[in-house]
């Protein structure tokens, strides 16, 4: 009630006054950012990016106009009916410049003047600078400005960061390689192939005098024996270096009199990942001609090339599966001592895992791209008309390399497969829009042409290692062509109605239609509708409300590269094993997917801040996702959802004289979703993760809900506890958790004094889940710190009920001695142990970035532009999973974020950026 009653106490002082509107610029345009306020008071507002502002005012109220490096102007509000347009601010001389001016070879004398100077020419002083000063043979003095020569510009940039990881896992430090025996916890050396480390106290060993290819540094035997000495242990974490990324651009500009453009852009940018010997490059040329024909019409034409490599793609998962041979090895064991064994064998620390060293030096996973795009553009204006016409064409050609060499652990037969893609794309528009009072009409007509080559060479079974990876016994193929032709034709026009209610009111409408006829639809013809309504300036405020209606169908691209629902074919236990060998192929006659979405957006701004609130309304009909049938997926139109949010963001932004301001952003987000149905009578369909875990489209759920297996529980719900004293794993697929955040907000601060800039940005994540397979893997092998914590409990005694239904009473150790390693608390349940126990809250703040920058602008005193800036990324994190985030992917790919399976680590990043324009 107390908001209600305030909004009213506001509205009826706001009434009493009148909207004034008015627009800030310069010689050269539009002034954004310029403050506006009314003397003697401490309402104000600034101008928006094409220079426009509007106030409240009463008659009589003067309005202070500043702009950081221009002359304060002070305006007296004579009419409100009268819109004040282009007022022009000057910038700020000193008598330095003016010194300049004299000094120029043909020399203005002031007290005794040696010719004339036009009254024109005169005001120019005052606004634009100088280039020369040339004397007619009349004696009239020509100022001949910047503008009027040719110029040559240049813009350097460079930018350098290094990542170092972060919330990392935490490792156990205290146990060998080995397992429990007998009632001792015997050590296991590497030639026994023994993959745990639920061995002894690594104090109790030490290095002996005897070598070997597994430890040079003497084998490991018990402390007891003669002649030891202690053995060193190694961080997991250590593995993984700093990443670092380079990027440095050039740019070249010729601009004539006419003001024709040609541009030339050079880049070349080069990294690495977080694993050892890592690297990539991409390098990027474009070059630009503008040419003006006439004062109404003009050609652009654009040439772009881009090529790109890395030498780790992770195609075949290669990272991931780096990332866990380097997890899992004992403490004690150091994989980078050697990679190889003198037989050509790895050298690991046991034949069933892998090196991470040995992965890296036999690694075949690459990507090289190459991109050429040409661009030419007319564009002709005359008065109420104009008309685009454009053609674009661009060709891709893409080739990766990935393959499992014969001396790889855990896989089932080598292989190496080859992938050419080559991707080509034409596509000619005309657009004619014609301008009228209130509004404008535009038709726009298309015409299209797409072909995809995809061939792939599957290579298998060899005779000898040295074979490996050409010469095979076995080679297959699998060559697919798409092509398809589109035509579009649409219709957009958009009218506003002044004083609609009679006090300042606009109401703007605006509607499109388009329908294409494409060569693979179903049915052959797409149709888009778009329809929205604005009223601006509600109750002679800044106040305005709006509702679009949008009807899409688009059909799928040609291009269906995401190959990570591969891992949907294998059990997490067979991580070792998989392959990205299978293809989405989009079908001939693509069943289109259709959108119907729904906004309503209410803006208000006062006093410089801004309030912008939009509901939204979703319905999708024909999602395409990965269908698995018979080992084999196809790309298949199958999942129906609706989603609904509502979004609200605050702007405001203050002035503190002409050298300090700071603004801000505070944006909120929630959303909720939830798939209606699946085509063909299915209720569920998993498009992510593995077999036995994943991300699902299931009916009447959230989209992407995790499932995977739980613990028996009765209809009671609770658990059921088998003879062993220990909760039964149910392997049916349950619903475990919804990777959808109940909302997020962010938080981004902008401090300006002077040539300073700071920006800082929060985020935060409030709600959803994720899976970290990661730890439970390592509570498996004995690896994690967890275990460490806690595998030395006994008599612990599970709350739950027996099979009979008896309240269970059983006290069990996690770790006993006594019994084999295969019935402790971990090891019981498997590699991906139960994934119930896996599923942590994603909440989590983080202080996300934060830069501050120098910068110098051109200007009239200045022939160059200058900035830099230091910026650290990830700076804080704070998060309810010790070391998995919602936001890292698993497998590089948007649809496995809330999974994680031995991901690449999070980074903190610092870097710098310069920027020169003269």
């Amino acid at each position: 009630m107390k908001i209600i009653l305030l909004f009213f106490f506001i509205s009826t002082a706001v009434f009493s006054q009148k909207m004034y509107k008015g627009n800030i610029s310069d010689e050269y345009g539009a002034l954004p950012g310029a403050s506006i306020c009314v003397k003697n008071t401490q309402r104000c507002t600034s101008s928006d990016f094409y220079g426009d502002y509007q106030i409240l005012v009463n008659p009589d109220d003067e309005l202070i106009i500043s702009y950081i490096g221009m002359e304060t102007k002070t305006i007296k509000i004579k009419d409100l009916e009268e819109r004040q347009s282009g007022l022009a601010v000057k910038p700020v001389l000193s008598d330095d410049y003016n010194e300049k001016i004299k000094k120029e070879n043909d020399t203005i004398i002031i007290s005794k003047p040696a010719g004339k100077i036009d009254s024109n020419e005169f005001n120019k002083l005052g606004f634009l600078e100088i280039k020369n000063i040339a004397r007619k043979s009349d004696g009239e003095y020509v100022l001949k400005q910047r503008r009027d020569y040719d110029a040559l510009s240049f813009e350097i940039n460079q930018e350098f960061s290094v990542a170092a990881p972060i919330r990392l896992p935490k490792y156990q430090k205290s146990f060998a390689q080995g397992r429990s025996q007998n009632g001792q916890l015997v050590y296991q050396s590497p030639e026994t192939n023994e993959v745990f480390s639920w061995g002894p106290d690594v104090t109790t060993l030490a290095y002996s005098n005897t070598v070997s290819e597994y430890y040079p540094q003497g084998n490991i035997v018990n402390q007891s024996a003669a002649n030891t000495s202690p053995i060193a242990l190694y961080n997991p974490n250590h593995f993984f270096q700093n990443k670092t990324d380079s990027k440095t651009s050039l740019m070249a500009q010729i601009e004539n009199v006419k003001n024709d453009l040609l541009t030339l852009n050079l880049a070349y940018a080069r990294g690495n990942i977080v694993i050892p010997d890592s690297k990539n490059y991409e390098i990027n040329t474009s070059l630009r001609y503008l040419k003006n024909i006439s004062k109404k019409s003009k050609i652009e034409m654009l040439l772009k090339y881009n090529t790109f490599y890395n030498n780790l793609s992770n195609a075949n998962f290669g990272v991931n599966k780096i990332v866990f041979a380097n997890a899992v090895t004992p403490v004690h064991f150091d994989n980078q001592l050697n990679a190889s064994l003198a037989s050509g064998l790895q050298r690991s620390f046991s034949n069933t895992e892998n090196n991470p060293y040995y992965l890296i030096d036999q690694n075949i996973d690459s990507n090289k791209s190459s991109t050429i795009d040409f661009y030419f553009k007319h564009d002709y204006s005359h008065r109420s008309n104009s008309n685009i016409v454009d053609f674009t064409f661009q060709s891709s050609q893409i080739k990766g390399e990935n393959g499992q060499h014969p001396y790889f652990a855990g896989i089932d037969l080598p292989n190496f497969d080859i992938r050419n893609e080559k991707f080509n794309t034409f596509l000619f528009s005309d657009r004619f829009t014609y301008d009228f009072n209130g509004g404008y009409v535009e038709s726009k007509t298309s015409l299209g042409f797409k072909k995809r080559d995809l061939e792939r060479n599957y290579f298998s079974n060899y005779n000898a290692v040295e074979n490996y990876p050409l010469q095979s016994e076995n080679s297959d193929q699998f060559k697919s062509v798409q092509d398809r032709f589109e035509a579009a034709s649409g219709l957009n026009a958009a009218y506003t109605i002044q004083d609609i209610l009679g006090n300042y009111e606009r109401l703007m409408l605006r509607g499109s239609g388009n329908l294409t006829y494409s060569s693979t639809v179903n049915n052959s013809l797409l149709g888009n509708a778009l329809f929205s309504a604005q009223l601006q300036n509600l109750f002679n405020t800044n106040l305005s409300f709006s509702a679009t209606q949008n009807f899409i169908q688009a059909e799928p691209s040609l291009q269906n590269n995401n190959l990570n629902f591969n891992t949907l074919n294998y059990a997490l236990g067979d991580f070792k094993k998989s392959r990205n060998n299978l293809e989405l192929i989009t079908p001939k006659n693509a069943v289109p997917t259709n959108e119907l979405l729904t906004h309503f957006i209410l803006d208000y701004s006062i006093y410089s801040w801004n309030f912008t609130l939009n509901y939204y309304f979703k319905k999708t009909d024909n999602l395409y996702v990965p269908l698995l049938n018979s080992g084999t997926f196809s790309w298949s139109p199958e999942v129906n959802y609706k989603e609904r949010g509502v979004e609200l963001e605050i702007r405001k932004y203050l002035y503190y004289g002409t050298n300090f301001r700071y603004g801000f952003s505070f944006n909120f987000a929630s959303y909720r979703n939830e798939v209606t149905s699946i085509h063909n009578g299915q209720s569920r369909i998993s498009f992510a993760g593995f077999s036995d875990i994943n991300k699902n489209y299931v009916v009447g759920q959230p989209l992407g809900v995790i499932m995977g297996s739980s613990y028996l529980r009765d209809a009671s719900n609770n658990l059921v506890i088998d003879t062993d004293g220990f909760p039964i794993k149910n392997s049916n697929p349950k619903i475990l958790g919804n990777p959808n955040p109940d909302f997020v907000l962010g938080f981004n601060n902008t401090f300006n004094y002077k040539d300073f800039t700071l920006n800082v940005s929060f985020d935060y994540n409030n709600g959803g889940e994720i899976w970290n397979g990661t730890q439970q893997t390592l509570n498996y092998y004995g690896k994690s710190a967890f275990t460490e914590q806690q595998r030395s409990i006994s008599n612990y005694v599970f709350e739950g009920v027996t099979q009979t239904g008896a309240p269970n009473t059983k006290a069990v150790s996690f770790y006993d001695v006594n019994l084999p390693a295969e019935q402790n608390r971990w090891v019981r349940y498997g590699t991906e142990g139960v994934a119930e126990d896996a599923i942590e809250k994603a909440d989590y703040l983080r202080l996300s970035s934060l830069s501050l920058q120098y910068k110098i602008r051109n200007n009239n005193y200045a022939a160059l532009d200058f900035s830099i800036t230091f910026f650290v990324d990830n700076v804080f994190v704070w998060a309810k999973s010790k070391s998995a985030f919602s936001n890292n992917t698993m497998l590089s790919s948007v649809e496995t974020s809330g999974l994680d399976y031995f991901n690449t680590p999070m980074m903190r990043s610092f870097g710098s950026r310069l920027t020169l324009k003269f």
